[in-house]
């Protein structure tokens, strides 16, 4: 029994999912459907590549990730397979995995193409359910890869956002990704910060984000007092800002892609 997992943006109030996971069901009946995510803003590809780049480490060799992010479904966008040392990705070619591949080899890159592996007729405006969650089962079932179609020597990458320094004791970083508690996730990582702090022979900083500062940082939500915001290196290795108790994205009026200053003391 293989494991096939679901990332979408499809939510919980209508039939897309039940309907992929009958697909599923039909062509590889033993395999264990894993929903990492149904609630991915709506067509937000960075969102749901960050989400599935956390989320794929954690599962067994060979899984079978299907990601159904696509406001470009029913164009000429392409469908792919992508297969690493580690598992296999299905999903339009929009950059949606690109993130989850910067630590795994490739080792076949694929255009979905063979018409025996989907549904028929094909939606133009559902591929999750004719595309995406077929050529998933059929991999999980043991069909290689390289069945599906052509060979392609490359696809979409999404550019990562990257903090940058202003000089050797200041910094500017973003946030890339705002959870369902309001935590405000940034590109900026632990060795970064560490780089920083070593640079400058300092242990203190200041993170300056619209008119609210942070000076410490803490080591978990619970060490901030309630209504607090703090900052803290969260489960995804990164920067986060955090009102323990609280909505740090309502708080400070930011959404994913704004900036603050970090500034070694």
């Amino acid at each position: 029994m293989g494991v096939i997992t679901l990332l979408t943006d499809f939510g919980h109030d209508n039939w897309f999912v039940g309907a992929m996971k009958g697909v599923i069901a039909s062509i590889s009946p033993t395999a264990a459907v894993v929903d990492i995510c149904h609630e991915v803003a709506r067509h937000s590809i960075t969102e749901a590549a960050f989400i599935l780049r956390n989320a794929c480490p954690y599962f067994p060799p060979g899984t079978v990730h299907c990601v159904v992010v696509d406001p470009g479904v029913g164009s000429d966008r392409p469908a792919i397979v992508v297969e690493t040392d580690r598992a296999r990705f299905v999903g339009p070619d929009n950059g949606v995995i690109s993130y989850a591949l910067e630590r795994q080899e490739v080792t076949h890159a694929i255009r979905i193409e063979d018409e025996r592996y989907l549904l028929a007729p094909v939606s133009r405006t559902f591929h999750g359910r004719d595309m995406f969650a077929p050529v998933a089962a059929y991999l999980d079932a043991g069909v290689a890869p390289t069945e599906f179609g052509p060979a392609v020597d490359s696809f979409v990458r999404l550019r990562r956002s990257t903090p940058g320094k202003l000089s050797g004791s200041e910094a500017v970083g973003h946030i890339v990704h705002v959870d369902g508690f309001g935590n405000l996730i940034t590109d900026l990582d632990e060795p970064f910060l560490a780089e920083l702090l070593a640079a400058s022979r300092q242990r203190y900083f200041r993170l300056q984000v619209r008119d609210h500062e942070v000076r410490r940082l803490a080591g978990s939500y619970a060490e901030g007092q309630p209504g607090e915001l703090i900052a803290l290196i969260g489960s995804s290795g990164y920067l986060e800002l955090a009102i323990n108790q609280g909505n740090a994205r309502d708080t400070l009026d930011i959404e994913e892609g704004g900036e603050f200053i970090l500034k070694v003391l």
